[in-house]
């Protein structure tokens, strides 16, 4: 089994670029990343390699630096322990023998003196003398002017000054008395310092000098003396004290230089450090990003970047690590992380609804699901219509059946539940929702046509849905009816028939006369006895949306069928992205009758839900409705975004150039409204049919329910086309489009919509220029005219030379040039056309060189209709 290097080092407990390099010198090649796999030999191949000390090939590891004494031929090729220890590792057990390595020598030891050949004498070289260079005296540098201390600028509140100049006491001056005389009693005494500030040095020059203190000014008496020395206050003080602290720092050396202080400042972090101590198991939900990783593991994101960097992955802190990348980083750093997968609480919630086991005692028989599937006009729902004794068919447009239907009728006091389907191509996703929940199927397949496309395709939904198939061969009646060339076409599906052998039930059914109902009622019920289908009523209700759709009064009103456990009113359940509590149940077939509850196998209009659903969504019964209303507004959350996770493409310098050659596609823009779901889903399947690089469709809203002013809004600033199906707008809605100029198509059948939505945008296609030719003629003879130019006496040889056409101009069977037809004469009269065998003038537009025996060909280009 293939092994990753990184795996490989991690149970060998070496650094996974060792052991890329290993793999290299015992001869496995092609292996230059960590990612790269390992087949079971090549493990086998390096694990021996290693085991034998690297004595196979050449040695993994660098070679060892060469010592003083030693020559580069010498130094052999080692192998470092560490070199095979991988980060937070130990050392494997086998490794490559090393060389014991050289014990340097201490610094003050001299080399030992090494025996020395004598030297052959070498000839020295004739001396050349030169003439000694001029001494230049040195200028010596002027000494650098002095500049004199500034002074303090200290200023004095205004009452200390007044009463100072009044003969008061000063403030200041009573301040440093007693603090001296504190020091006095403590003991503290000053001694002389040298003065180390330039203020003090200008102070020592002026004074009287040499290393006592320096004199301070003060008032002076009679006799010239100062009468009180003034002690030193302000910024000398600061000094004074930063002095006294350097010295009793370097105790009783006062002989050693002050101690400068660094110009460098400390730069405080005022934040605290977040991030968590690095860890070395830890367990990491994916997808994960580079700030998740670094936080998990307790390490900077800084450094998670710099090893993504070393990997050849550039990002940022909010990149998203890819979980192969993610599990090689944690092997890079010596992490043992356990990843798990993003797990979506709302289906875990509903899975274990799901995975509830039924108690075999608690289950009940259950009417069986049987639905029809088959091809479109072959009697699915004049059948049903047969067997239920409703008369559905008559009601629908265009004679085919465009929704699907689900009703439950009571047979000899047994219960069927049946689910019919439209027949057309586009109600694909119909056909497989009905067999997604049918019990039993019964293909249509009419006795005059035979298997067509989509009964292929019903019979694949079938088969998919592992459910057992009732052939139903309908309109046995009619003169072409053939069921020996159906079964064949029947054999050729792998449907074998029990005439012939097979295990495929096949009814002649006849939905006119009423032939074979019962028989095909008949079958139903014995294999539904044989299958014996149970479900537990006594559990929460599941089930599935059939369809959903938006009623005047009631609101929105979905088609569901009961799946297992029983529904009732006042349940909070979710559907898809949509979800409420259980208001009404209406019956299917008869639209008063109400239901409290109705339990497995049944069908009914249910109504509570805030929007309406998607066709072929589960619905389940919560608890409560907080739960169900989470789960709703996650999906439709996660359906939000990948919708808008299309990001366009803009316009770039690099593409600029491509954009402007590229012809810029027309675009349909659509507000689609129809009556239920299903119709939406089928209308949008037909629509990407519609695809042409030059045009295209652009659904900008597609919503359940009549036509409303906000849709006419929306279409009048998109320039949209409003397309209802089944539906019309209100009349305030009616009004809005008249007066916008929005225009309305109404439909009841989905392949008209199909139709003309594909010729308006085969309208939208540039036409086709064609050219069609229309005669020849010869030129005779030219005659130049002044302020005309030439005119050309021609005779038609053959077709017809027509006004306003093309002239292509023949001279010695080769092209001269092509040019309109500028005028056209007949015995000096204009001509709309000249036909074969005639003389005519002829004038070109914009050439005068022609020439007798010259031959014109007259052609016209028409404008021809694309299609798709």
């Amino acid at each position: 089994m293939p092994v990753r290097i990184y795996a490989l080092a991690k149970e060998l407990k070496l650094d996974s670029k060792v052991l890329v390099e290993i793999c290299t010198n015992a001869g496995v090649t092609g292996k230059g990343s960590a990612l790269a796999s390992l087949t079971d030999e090549e493990v086998e191949k390096v694990k021996a390699f290693i085991a034998g000390g690297g004595q196979s090939g050449k040695a993994p590891a660098a070679k060892a630096r060469p010592s003083a004494g030693a020559t580069a031929d010498t130094t052999p090729e080692v192998v470092r322990r560490e070199d095979y220890i991988a980060p937070g590792g130990t050392a494997p057990d086998k490794v490559p023998v090393l060389p014991e390595r050289k014990k340097k020598k201490p610094a003050g030891e001299a080399p030992p003196e090494k025996p020395t050949a004598p030297k052959p004498a070498v000839p020295k070289p004739a001396a050349i003398k030169l003439a000694p260079m001029p001494e230049v005296a040195q200028p010596e540098p002027e000494p650098e002017p002095e500049v004199e201390a500034q002074k303090p600028d200290l200023r004095l509140p205004m009452d200390s000054i007044r009463a100072a100049g009044r003969g008061g006491s000063k403030p200041l001056i009573d301040h440093v008395r007693k603090t001296q005389g504190k020091r006095r009693d403590t003991g503290d005494t000053e001694e002389p310092q040298k003065p180390t500030s330039p203020r003090e040095r200008s102070r020592s020059r002026h004074g009287s000098g040499g290393d006592g203190p320096t004199p301070q000014r003060g008032r002076r008496g009679g006799k010239g003396t100062f009468e009180e020395p003034s002690m030193p206050v302000g910024r000398e003080q600061r000094q004074l004290n930063r002095r006294r602290a350097s010295e009793s720092r370097r105790g009783d050396d006062d002989e050693a230089p002050p101690r400068r202080r660094s110009s460098s400042r400390t730069i405080r972090r005022t934040g605290a450090n977040t991030a968590a101590p690095r860890k070395s198991k830890v367990t990491l939900e994916l997808p994960c990003t580079v700030r998740s990783f670094s936080e998990a593991i307790g390490l900077p994101a800084q450094q998670v970047l710099r090893h993504l960097l070393e990997l050849g992955t550039m990002g940022n802190i909010n990149s998203e690590i890819e979980p192969e990348t993610a599990e090689l980083l944690a092997v890079e750093l010596g992490v043992e992380v356990d990843f798990k997968h993003e797990v979506d609480l709302a289906e875990q919630a509903l899975n274990q609804i799901l995975d509830e086991p039924d108690d075999p005692a608690s289950l009940e028989p259950r009417p069986p699901v049987v639905t029809f599937l088959g091809h479109v006009d072959h009697g699915k729902t004049s059948l049903l219509d047969r067997i239920i004794g409703t008369d559905v068919v008559s009601g629908e447009s265009g004679g085919i059946t465009q929704h699907i239907r689900a009703y439950q009728v009571d047979k000899d006091g047994r219960k069927v539940s049946f689910v019919d389907t439209p027949g057309h191509e586009a109600f694909t996703e119909m056909r497989a929702r009905g067999a997604n929940v049918t019990d039993i199927a019964v293909l249509v397949v009419a006795a005059d046509d035979g298997v067509m496309p989509q009964t292929e395709e019903a019979i694949s939904h079938a088969k998919a849905a592992e459910v057992p198939i009732v052939v139903a061969l309908n309109k046995i009646d009619l003169p072409g009816a053939d069921p020996d060339r159906i079964y064949q076409q029947l054999a050729a599906a792998e449907l074998l028939p029990t005439e012939w052998g097979g295990d495929t039930e096949v009814i002649k059914t006849s939905a006119t006369v009423g032939t074979g109902i019962d028989d095909l009622l008949e079958t139903l019920l014995t294999l539904a006895e044989l299958r014996d289908y149970r479900a537990n009523p006594n559990r929460a209700a599941t089930g599935t949306c059939l369809e959903a759709e938006l009623h005047e009064g009631r609101g929105v009103v979905s088609k569901v069928i009961v799946q297992n456990g029983t529904l009732k009113v006042g349940d909070a359940l979710v559907c898809g992205s949509a979800f409420g509590r259980v208001k009404a149940m209406y019956d299917t077939l008869r639209g008063r009758n109400t239901y409290d509850e109705v339990g497995p196998s049944m069908p009914v209009n249910m109504t509570g839900l805030d929007v309406a659903p998607d066709a072929g969504e589960h619905f389940y019964v919560l608890p409560d409705i907080a739960t169900a209303r989470e789960i709703a507004e996650d999906r439709a959350g996660k359906t939000r975004r990948a919708t808008l996770g299309v990001t366009p493409q803009h316009v770039t310098l690099e593409n600029l150039f491509d954009r402007l050659g590229e012809k810029e596609t027309q675009t349909l823009n659509i507000i689609l409204r129809a009556d239920v779901r299903g119709s939406i889903e089928a209308i949008q399947k037909e629509l990407t049919k519609l695809v042409h690089p030059e045009v295209k469709i652009k659904v900008l809203q597609a919503t359940v329910g009549g036509v409303t002013e906000a849709d006419v809004h929306l279409a009048d600033a998109s320039d949209a086309v409003i397309i209802g199906f089944n539906v019309v707008p209100d009349e305030n809605a009616r009004a809005l489009a008249d007066a916008r100029g929005v225009q309305i198509r109404r439909y009841e059948i989905i392949y008209k919509v199909t139709e003309d939505l594909k010729a308006a945008l085969e309208g939208m296609l540039e036409p086709e220029q064609r050219e069609v030719d229309l005669g020849r003629a010869l030129v005779q003879r030219t005659f130049s005219i002044s302020r005309v130019g030439t005119i050309a006496g021609c005779r038609v040889l053959a077709g017809v030379v027509q006004r306003n056409c093309r002239v292509r101009l023949t001279r010695d069977s080769r092209i001269i040039g092509d040019y309109p037809l500028e005028s056209l004469r007949r015995e000096k009269d204009d001509a709309r056309e000249v036909r074969e065998g005639l003389e005519c003038g002829i004038k070109l537009g914009g050439y005068n060189d022609l020439k007798d025996g010259d031959i014109l060909e007259f052609y016209k280009v028409e404008e021809v209709a694309r299609t798709f």
